[in-house]
């Protein structure tokens, strides 16, 4: 499809909108015509869905009416659609809409109840994109309240702020490209001065490097008198390196005596100690044997007396029994079994007694014995872990003078090339802490190119164009202040004439009621006092006065609701021969009002409206005798919405 597009010097008009299956409508026509457009009827009977109906299908983004498109679908239909059928005859030789070629055009938006809507131009589908774009060209934007005011949005006028209001009235008279043009110069001035300061970071930056280059050669002098220091505290080093290490050699060699003469004197006397372990094992070996001979008879007899226990348990277990039978002789028997196990039992014990006291006595005797012994053994590991320590402590001292040799045959190439011997007593620590100290000096200097010369002068040749660079922001900065200043007074200047022409018009009209006031630009300036325009904070406030008080703000909360309406109908009327867009809607435009304000308002439109389209949506009753004014009457029956012209 081509490019969808509106003629600049065209205009347009609604024809007709068709509903099916929209909200309380099954299927009607409406027919409207240049001029003022009277929709009237009963509360509830469907006046303002045709206004919705409208907004929606030109694609308006919010409905007041339900958050989901899909519940403005008659109940029990699964498909909805709204057509706006456009005059789209030739004049001059011009179609209004320039890729159809059609008289009329025909714009439908079907609804889904899954929730899927578009939209077709003459019957082929297009994107919102594209039809944003189309009725942008005509000025005409459903989600503008000053060109089309639904139920309750004279309410949300009342609530506006400022700020918004005067966008508002910038799109709808087309003055939105002044505010569009002031912030481009505002953002190409921001990139400037973004450039500016770049410019500036980096000229700062070539001043500082021409500063280094100036001190560059004195630095070089400083550095060979620290890099000849840092030669010799390197041969100084080496030294240091050799002599500690052939000092821990020599130290090393007299640990290694002492403990040598150590480990001889422990192995001495752990000999001795081996031949008294010796000899009190012989001792504790003979104690062990008699004992145990002892201990094996003892429990030979402790087995014995046991079985005469559990014998004299069985014999008494018996005797009781035979008794509770009557079983005299039984028991005679039994009296005689149990007295002789009762008698042996009492030798047991005895014998038993007599072996527990040499017991006794045999451990009595060996008690010191056994603490000689158990001495010696002690001592004997004592020596045997000293001389483990020992050998270990040799070993280690001999591996450490290994690898001190070591260390002296990988120092000898170093000490080659250190040259002659330099004797210090300086720690190694000393020496590597200066060392560092003038290693710190040089890497502080930084690196000195032989190119000194050569590198300054590009520095210098560099900062000169950056210098000339700068002038030429600085210049274009200056350009863009005066772009920027010269586009908000064109813009404040095109405001303050619309305001003008705007407050004329709207004076005579609030007058034409009974009242006064104006519209006023407020916070216009930046607040720092040097008059520069605030266009992002620059708002549009009303001032009205009824019944000859003087004019306050007008908001939501200071006038009566019939005041408030009589207000916002009294500036819609002021901006009528402004605005851009050929169709304009307000609906209950009469709410709230006095008789006397609803006839003298709706007459304002009457005589506005000759040269455009204008739908006026009441449920009052007003006196109709222009001819030129179109009235269809809206009813509802039997839940469906109907449409009568009155001719």
């Amino acid at each position: 499809m081509p490019k969808l597009t509106a003629q600049e010097s065209t205009s347009i008009w609604l024809k007709e909108i068709i509903l099916e299956n929209f909200m309380s409508y099954e299927y009607a026509r409406i027919p409207l015509k240049p001029g003022l457009n009277l929709i009237s009827g009963p509360n509830g009977a469907g006046k303002s869905s045709i206004l919705l109906a409208i907004s929606v299908a030109l694609g308006q983004i919010y409905t007041e009416r339900s958050k989901r498109l899909r519940d403005l679908i008659r109940r029990g239909e699964e498909i909805a659609r709204i057509t706006l059928v456009f005059d789209n005859e030739e004049t001059n030789g011009r179609r209004p809409i320039s890729f159809s070629d059609a008289d009329t055009f025909m714009l439908s938006r079907y609804l889904k109840n899954d929730g899927n809507y578009w939209w077709e131009a003459d019957y082929k589908q297009i994107s919102y994109e594209e039809v944003a774009r189309l009725f942008k060209g005509f000025g005409l934007d459903p989600n503008n309240m000053l060109i089309i005011m639904h139920q309750n949005t004279m309410e949300q006028f009342c609530l506006t702020a400022p700020q918004e209001k005067l966008k508002l009235l910038e799109e709808a008279v087309g003055f939105s490209a002044y505010r569009e043009k002031v912030i481009e110069a505002k953002h190409r001035l921001e990139s400037i001065i973004s450039e500016d300061e770049s410019i500036s970071e980096l000229l700062g930056r070539a001043k500082e490097s021409l500063g280094y280059w100036k001190e560059m050669h004195e630095k070089y002098l400083l550095r060979e008198e620290l890099e000849e220091r840092r030669s010799w505290l390197k041969r100084e080093a080496i030294w240091a390196r050799v002599i500690k290490q052939e000092v821990a050699l020599q130290m090393l060699e007299e640990r290694l005596k002492v403990k040598e003469h150590s480990l001889e004197s422990n192995l001495v006397e752990m000999e001795d100690t081996k031949e008294k372990i010796k000899t009190w094992r012989k001792k504790l070996d003979s104690w062990k044997i008699n004992s145990k001979e002892s201990f094996y008879e003892l429990l030979h007899l402790e087995k014995e007396e046991t079985r005469f226990e559990s014998l004299i348990e069985h014999l008494k277990e018996n005797e009781r029994i035979f008794r509770g039978l009557g079983k005299n002789e039984g028991v005679e028997k039994i009296g005689e079994r149990l007295k002789e196990a009762l008698k042996r039992k009492k030798e047991l014990k005895k014998e038993i007694n007599k072996i527990q006291s040499e017991l006794g006595a045999f451990e009595r005797s060996q008690e010191s014995d056994l603490e000689s012994y158990i001495s010696y053994r002690v001592k004997e590991e004592v020596m045997r872990f000293k001389r483990d320590m020992l050998e270990a402590d040799i070993k280690t001292i001999k591996v450490e003078m290994e690898k001190v040799n070591q260390k002296l045959a990988d120092l000898l190439p170093q000490k080659k090339k250190a040259g002659e011997r330099i004797e210090t007593e300086r720690k190694q620590s000393e020496i590597e802490n200066e060392m560092s100290l003038v290693g710190a000096k040089i890497e502080a200097l930084g690196e000195i190119p032989e190119e000194t010369e050569e590198i300054y002068s590009n520095y210098s040749r560099l900062f000169e164009e950056l210098k000339e660079k700068s002038k030429i922001v600085a210049a274009n900065k200056r350009e863009g202040l005066k772009e920027l200043d010269a586009r908000k007074k064109i813009w404040r200047k095109a405001i303050t004439d619309l305001l003008d022409s705007i407050n004329s018009s709207f004076q005579q009209i609030l007058s034409g009621i009974g009242a006064s006031g104006l519209a006023r630009l407020v916070d216009v300036e930046d607040g720092d006092g040097d008059g520069a325009e605030d266009i992002e904070n620059a708002g549009l406030e009303l001032f009205v006065g009824f019944s000859g008080s003087p004019p306050v703000l007008f908001d939501y909360y200071t006038q009566s609701g019939g005041e408030k309406t009589a207000s916002v109908m009294a500036f819609l009327l002021s901006i009528q021969q402004l605005l851009r867009s050929p169709f304009r809607a307000v609906d209950e435009f009469d709410l709230h009002m006095d008789p006397r304000n609803r006839e003298e308002i709706y007459k304002m439109m009457i005589s506005s409206m000759k040269e455009s389209e204008c739908l006026l949506i009441t449920p009052s009753q007003l006196t109709v005798t222009d001819p030129s004014v179109h009235i269809i009457v809206v009813q509802k029956a039997y839940g469906k919405s109907g449409v009568r012209e009155v001719k």
